[in-house]
């Protein structure tokens, strides 16, 4: 059984991404009696874990143990065969690969990760143009246009992306082609949009692949800042 909060959630966001506004210190994922079957094999059995805001945990084990699995059934990228996962809040997985098409652009991954801002932005602005025309409950669409814009921080979105991805040494080409990056590039491009985001909680798999040392010391950074859980 799959329960998760559907004030969190957009149809059109990628999968390893729930959108919506953050939850702040009610943030969390809960996975409770988890079990996962591969054919006739148990990867994971009645397993139980709670990421929240402000926890910091690692799951360590050799390769094929269930690590990523685990990761994929608290993100909702893969459902559980028993056990039940609970999300409150924004919730974003970088996993150790990015499936791509020919035509899907470093332009287009960053808007999909801006897009709950600009949205915001532009009600502001259409909430404020009402707002001077007088328009009947106006100050009520203004205040609640303000109130979400706020908690996204969404003047900021774009410059946090870029600031992240200048860290991390990733490609800032709007333009330029995933299909045409290697996969280390995809990698640094995808962490970088998802470190600028608002996220509350991130879930990272294997997320000093692909690094140098330059790149890794902003991570460290930027996760040691991070108000969320991961």
């Amino acid at each position: 059984m799959l329960r998760t909060d559907p004030s969190s959630l957009s149809s059109d966001a990628p999968a390893w991404v729930t959108r919506g506004l953050p939850a702040g210190t009610a943030a969390h994922v809960r996975a409770e009696g988890i079990a996962v079957s591969l054919g006739e094999r148990s990867v994971l059995a009645g397993v139980d874990v709670t990421v929240s805001n402000g926890s910091r945990l690692a799951v360590v084990g050799e390769n094929g143990r269930g690590k990523t699995t685990l990761l994929r059934v608290l993100a909702g990228d893969l459902s559980p065969d028993g056990g039940a996962v609970t999300r409150i809040g924004t919730l974003a997985l970088v996993g150790q690969t990015l499936d791509v098409d020919n035509d899907r652009t470093v332009g287009d991954l960053l808007k999909d990760a801006v897009g709950d801002s600009l949205t915001a932005l532009d009600r502001l602005d259409a909430a404020t143009e009402a707002l001077a025309a007088g328009e009947a409950g106006a100050e009520d669409a203004y205040a609640q246009a303000l109130e979400v814009a706020t908690v996204l921080d969404a003047w900021d979105a774009e410059r946090r992306i870029d600031v992240a991805l200048d860290g991390l040494g990733a490609c800032t080409d709007r333009s330029r082609r995933l299909a045409t990056l290697s996969v280390g590039q995809r990698y640094r491009v995808r962490l970088a949009v998802v470190l600028g985001s608002s996220t509350d909680l991130l879930l990272l798999d294997e997320p000093t692949n692909h690094l140098d040392a330059e790149a890794l010391a902003f991570l460290t950074r930027r996760l040691r800042e991070h108000p969320g859980g991961l």
